[in-house]
């Protein structure tokens, strides 16, 4: 697909969309874009919001998108310049200049004047500009701002002339101006990996990184470097490209106000001399690098994986000027750079990635995280997906399609687009028709969804990240008790649970007290889980019928037009506390839990006896059990009577395993050499020999 191909393929599912969904095409466009940015990591809790007025003196005010990014302390406003035309239209200087005016102007009326001057008072405007006011607060010492991000997004084709859109700081602030159009879409949509980022030094002010190359000559992979990095230089490369640094670090994802970052804080300011000795330094990776006169002058693709408190807590004391220079300040930096000659893009990207994994989970040790953080191939990702492709759960035909399609579980980003990439259009048609787009659950989506039913909606009222983190541990737990537990069941209850979070957003929206731009996000997970929260003990919702006929049943569509009417005004109801904030409070799901809630009959009486579903989830489990020992015996005769014998030799060698083990290895190598395959039980016994040789330090080819 060419550039022109991509832009009327483009134009044509955004009015699509809006003809179905009865919208404009300007909110479609906004909706897709931001789910681009947001997979993308530059934008991280993005909250849509339709806000244009006439400010003091006349100045316009607009914005349609609102963030606020906890990894890099920036605030993020976004506008769209959307033509619903097939000519394409240009983005010219004065126009980008209109553009930022717009936003810029905003955000100053929000810190330094009041909104609610200019609009009614149910405008979430209100509410968004309380929020940036207390961000930024009132000095320097209180601020949780570091930068201050504007974006464009647009279907016009950016001017030739545009060169620079660099822009003033504010507030102390540095400013960074990003224009989104087709074309850089277009990359990113041919790019399996978000845009990578490109490091000259000398834009920051150095000549380039002293360091000294590991001799490893026997390692094909990777190059492995140790670098010196002064820490002025890594506060600047931080504000200037935020949190898309630490993409691969999982604990850029954690808080990072804990008692370490006021330790490197204290270093700083306090012993700025010996910071390159108490600190451990970071630990990063490039897809390449260019060195010139003994010194590191290039960087492409590279990212933190070890030391986002260190490199967040630079830039923090640049801009609250508690160490403004970081003077004498030096950061010991392992660089990891991937070998690539020979590979074709996919390869390189596929080995980037899964390096980033690797020294991720091996690096990520001072705070508790556990792989199914982000990692798309955790093992629950992987048993998701397959369940997704399996026939067996395919979704039934539905609103009169002949039928059954697929819930297309989407591990890895933008996994759905790329299975088409290579498709005629033809053959895409067909691909769509069979995985439309509505049916696409990304694993963030489903850690939200899971979160309310599991009674903890103050977690999904939280960003994508912190959903992620919070049901790690459970989906890690579950993973390595029970296996067996990820089944066609959890698969379809999963996806009922996805398909009852939609429609109650649906159903919200359409609501006649429900006032444009309202709470919605708060709303959705609050009712779900309080009508889930006020089932009486030993019934629970007919998850069956839900995934049967995709979608909610008619007593429950009811019940909801009921709980989210007092949702709402328990939400409305926060003391002057922000309503995307004051929902992310514990103590604020505790106290509506606790606020009375009769269920209607009808609803009572269409409830499922719990213990009918969990003789369901035992047979599922059963079932699931008996074939992962058919795949488990099947994978172990495939490997060969060969591999089996050379696994032998190694654990000779090494001398780690008992003489019954070994004879056990060997015996089932000559079972399959017979073409006979393992029993059940044989088969889980070898898995477990094997896993305690690699838990030993045997490594196997």
């Amino acid at each position: 697909m060419d550039i022109a191909e991509y832009r009327k393929d483009f134009l044509e599912k955004i009015r699509f969309e809006a003809a179905l969904n009865s919208s404009d095409p300007n909110e479609e466009f906004i909706q897709k874009t931001v789910s681009i940015l947001e997979d993308n990591g530059e934008l991280s809790d993005p909250v849509i919001h339709y806000f244009g007025k006439k400010g003091r003196r006349g100045k316009m005010m607009q914005i349609n998108v609102y963030d606020f990014d906890e990894a890099d302390g920036s605030i993020c406003i976004l506008i769209s310049d959307f033509h619903n035309t097939d000519t394409p239209t240009t983005l010219t200087n004065t126009q980008i200049d209109s553009l930022f005016s717009r936003m810029k102007t905003f955000l100053i009326e929000a810190y330094e004047g009041k909104i609610s001057e200019f609009c009614d008072d149910s405008d979430r405007a209100i509410t968004i500009a309380a929020e940036i006011k207390k961000l930024i607060g009132k000095n320097n010492t209180e601020s949780q701002v570091l930068k201050f991000k504007f974006y464009i997004i647009t279907n016009s084709i950016l001017s030739s002339r545009v060169k620079s859109i660099e822009q003033e700081d504010l507030y102390g602030r540095p400013v960074e101006l990003n224009i989104w159009y087709l074309e850089r879409f277009y990359d990113l949509y041919n790019s399996e990996n978000s845009e990578a980022i490109e490091i000259n030094t000398c834009e920051f002010g150095i000549s380039g990184l002293q360091y000294i190359k590991a001799n490893m000559s026997d390692c094909e992979e990777y190059d492995a470097y140790l670098a010196i990095v002064p820490g002025k230089f890594l506060a600047d490369i931080y504000l200037k490209h935020g949190s898309r640094l630490l993409q691969g670090n999982v604990r850029a994802f954690l808080s990072l106000k804990n008692s370490v970052n006021k330790g490197i804080r204290k270093t700083i300011t306090s012993e700025p001399k010996k910071f390159f000795t108490y600190n451990n330094g970071i630990a990063t990776i490039a897809q390449s690098i260019e060195i010139e006169n003994d010194k590191i002058v290039f960087l492409k693709g590279l990212q933190i994986i070890n030391g986002g408190q260190t490199t967040a807590s630079m830039a923090s004391a640049v801009i609250k000027k508690d160490n403004e220079n970081l003077d004498n300040i030096f950061v010991p930096m392992k660089l990891t750079v991937l070998k690539t000659v020979g590979l074709d893009e996919e390869q390189k990207e596929k080995n980037y990635n899964e390096m980033i994994r690797k020294i991720s989970e091996c690096a990520n040790s001072q705070t508790k995280v556990t792989p199914a953080d982000f990692f798309s191939n955790h093992k629950f990702h992987i048993l998701m997906e397959n369940l997704s492709q399996s026939a067996r759960n395919y979704a039934p035909p539905a609103n009169g399609d002949p039928y059954p399609t697929v819930w297309f579980y989407e591990r890895s980003r933008g996994k759905w687009e790329q299975e088409q990439m290579k498709m005629k259009q033809t053959e895409r048609e067909k691909y769509v028709k069979k995985h439309p787009k509505n049916q696409v659950v990304k694993k963030e989506h489903l850690a939200k969804c899971l979160n309310i039913i599991n009674g903890a909606p103050y977690v999904a009222c939280g960003n994508a990240t912190h959903n992620m983190n919070f049901i790690a541990e459970k989906i890690d737990q579950l993973c390595e008790k029970s296996e067996e537990s990820i089944n066609d069941f959890y698969f379809k209850k999963s996806i009922a649970s996805v398909i009852i979070f939609r429609d109650v957003e649906k159903l919200v929206s359409k609501q006649d007290w429900y006032p444009k731009g309202g709470n919605r996000a708060q709303i959705v997970p609050y009712s779900i889980a309080k009508l889930i929260s006020s089932i009486p003990s030993g019934k629970t919702i007919d998850y069956d019928y839900i995934w049967k006929n995709q979608g909610m049943y008619p007593s429950m569509v009811r019940e909801f037009e009921k709980i989210t009417y007092q949702t709402h005004e328990f939400m409305n109801d926060s003391s002057g506390v922000i309503a995307r904030e004051y929902a992310r409070k514990l103590d604020t799901w505790n106290k509506y839990k606790k606020k009375t809630y009769e269920l209607s009959k009808d609803f009572l009486d269409d409830l499922r006896i719990l213990e009918e579903q969990k003789i369901e989830e035992k047979s599922a489990r059963k079932e699931r059990r008996f074939m992962n020992e058919i795949d488990s015996t099947v994978e172990i005769y495939n490997l060969g009577y060969n591999y089996w014998i050379s696994v032998l030799k190694k654990v000779e060698e090494e001398k780690v395993l008992s003489y019954g083990d070994r004879i056990f290895i060997e015996s089932i190598a000559n079972l399959i050499k017979k073409q006979q395959l393992p029993t059940a039980f044989q088969a889980k016994r070898l898995v477990k020999i094997y896993n305690k040789a690699e838990d030993l330090g045997v490594i196997f080819e």
